[in-house]
C-alpha cells in the first residue's frame, strides 16, 4: 500500500533515474519497515513551471515526495525511512537536498484497499497473503 508521489520539475528525471528512485524507494521501505514489495507503488509526476511555489513564490527547483504508508509504525523507524529516501534521491539525481522535500502521511490499514482487498495492520502480511493467495495470483510482485 505505500503509495509514493515523486514530483519533479520537468526534465530532471531521465527514464533510467525514475527506474533507479523507485527501486531505491522500494528497497528503504522495505528494509525500514518489512513489508513486501509487492506492496510499493512510486509515481511521478513533472512540474511545468509555474506549478510550484515556496514561500508564496515560483519555484523551478523544488521536488517533493510524499509517502503514504500504514500506520503503526515507530517514530525512529519513520525517520529512517524518510531519510534513505532523502540521501538516495539526492545520489540518484544529483539534486541538492535544499531542493527537496520529502514527508509521509499515515493512514489506518482498516480503511486502505489494496488488489480488490482491505490490507493487514503492519506485521500480518504473510498470514493476508497466505489467507488471500487465490484473489492475488498473478499480481505483480506477489510470486503467486
Amino acid at each position: 500500500m505505500p503509495i509514493y508521489q515523486c514530483s519533479a520539475p520537468v526534465g530532471l528525471l531521465t527514464d533510467d533515474m525514475k527506474a533507479a528512485v523507485a527501486t531505491a524507494i522500494t528497497d528503504a521501505h522495505v528494509e525500514a519497515t518489512g513489508a513486501p514489495k509487492a506492496f510499493v507503488h512510486v509515481f511521478f509526476h513533472e512540474l511545468p513551471s509555474g506549478i510550484a511555489y515556496s514561500a508564496g513564490e515560483l519555484d523551478t527547483d523544488i521536488s517533493g515526495i510524499t509517502g503514504s504508508i500504514r500506520a503503526g509504525r515507530t517514530l525512529e523507524v519513520k525517520q529512517k525511512l524518510v531519510k534513505n529516501i532523502a540521501a538516495s534521491w539526492t545520489s540518484i539525481t544529483g539534486q541538492s537536498p535544499k531542493q527537496l522535500i520529502v514527508g509521509l502521511n499515515e493512514i489506518d490499514s482498516d480503511i486502505t484497499m489494496e488488489y480488490g482487498l482491505i490490507l493487514p495492520h503492519p506485521g500480518g502480511e504473510a498470514e493476508w497473503f497466505a489467507t488471500h493467495a487465490d484473489e492475488l495470483d498473478g499480481i505483480q510482485g506477489t510470486g503467486l
